[in-house]
């Protein structure tokens, strides 16, 4: 079956429902971790009470099994109750009775990936030889597990890569219609009467927004769907820094922002891709503008800084700040705290330009107070390598 088949749950109920048998016990599951949470759930289940189990969550390290799966160590309690190890939880919410139970770890190379348990042996108590032929099993499970991994990662890979182009050919579709739209909108700017219609002047400046969001996430695309080398040239980051914030300009007037800039002069001649690090620059602070919930005491400061053979930019904010929770997404695509009028590939975008030019992006919050960017780039690319 492990060597005809890639329908992992087909499998593992197969292998389970056997198991079940040979040890003439009431019930098997096998509960994996959940990465994102540390949780351990019931991954596939046999008896009378499986249903209930789906919906059932164990704490990290929480009784036998979290003991198991944290230590890597094999379990047998045929008097659970009296285990200072065994959490009841289970029994509560099934309204069942565990009277023995047996559980080993699943690894792969001392790597522990979940475990798989036995509960209540109907004829005896679980021994030794139930230990070791349980411990068979569980390397077969283990395979199992690894096998379909491994192929669900060449599924997604070779999905992405489709869709990489995908996104790729219909982003440079999408960015020559945008250049027919920015080449009308400057017509129509260039004749609309300064004191014609107030709603007309409304409905125009909303449909240039949009324009430009959907250049942004045009690029963003772009960027973002195949790997590139920076197209290096000579630039003063002082002047990428001003361009960026006299285009924010307005946005800064709205929420009436204080703007502090701190520039390091010997910054006027380094090795950069100017566009990609601009784009770096104006996403940062366009994030760091949203995170203003009021138009009261508002500060952005930006400051330049160079080291011995690399130099920082900063963006420092006093806004909202990010909870720990949405710090550790951050730089996950399509994930955003901004609703509908964010796309969630900004920060990733960010990210991936300034690492292709050998760089970091190191972030610093506090909830409520505030939030800090940190781009550290080499100050010579040929330092770099490049």
């Amino acid at each position: 079956m492990l060597n005809r088949t890639n329908e992992l749950n087909e499998l593992l109920d197969i292998i389970l429902s056997e198991t079940e048998k040979i040890f003439d016990v009431e019930g098997t599951s096998i509960l994996l971790e959940d990465k994102s949470s540390g949780q351990m759930y019931f991954y596939v289940a046999t008896g009378e009470k499986k249903e209930i189990l789906h919906t059932i969550k164990m704490e990290r390290g929480e009784g036998i099994c979290g003991y198991v799966f944290e230590t890597n160590k094999v379990l047998l309690e045929n008097n659970p109750s009296d285990s200072t190890l065994f959490s009841d939880k289970v029994d509560k919410k099934s309204k069942f009775i565990t009277k023995n139970i047996l559980c080993v770890p699943l690894a792969l190379k001392d790597n522990p990936i979940g475990v798989l348990e036995l509960v209540n042996k109907i004829e005896s108590e679980f021994n030794d030889n139930d230990v070791e032929f349980l411990k068979a099993v569980a390397a077969q499970v283990s395979l199992a597990l690894e096998r379909a991994r491994l192929h669900e990662e060449k599924v997604r890979s070779e999905r992405l890569a489709t869709i990489g182009e995908t996104v790729a050919g219909l982003s440079h579709c999408i960015k020559n219609i945008l250049n027919g739209l920015k080449g009308g909108a400057f017509i129509v700017n260039k004749n609309l009467p300064k004191d014609g219609n107030f709603k007309i002047h409304t409905g125009w400046n909303i449909v240039q927004k949009n324009i430009d969001k959907i250049s942004g996430l045009t690029l963003d695309m772009l960027q973002y769907s195949k790997d590139r080398e920076p197209d290096y040239e000579k630039a003063d980051i002082k002047e990428l820094i001003t361009d960026v914030t006299d285009l924010l300009q307005e946005r800064f007037n709205e929420k009436k922002i204080r703007l502090n800039l701190h520039f390091d002069d010997d910054l006027n001649d380094v090795d950069i891709e100017s566009k990609g690090i601009h784009r770096c620059v104006l996403n940062l602070v366009s994030n760091s503008i949203d995170a203003f919930e009021t138009d009261v005491g508002n500060i952005l400061t930006i400051k330049t800084e160079k080291n011995n053979s690399d130099f920082d930019i900063s963006i420092e904010d006093n806004g909202c700040g990010i909870n720990e929770e949405n710090r550790k997404k951050l730089f996950t695509k399509f994930f955003s705290t901004k609703g509908s009028a964010g796309t969630g590939l900004g920060l990733p975008v960010t990210k991936k330009i300034i690492e292709e030019h050998g760089g970091t992006l190191t972030v610093k919050s506090t909830e409520n107070i505030g939030t800090t960017f940190i781009i550290n780039l080499p100050n010579n690319r040929r330092e770099n390598g490049a």
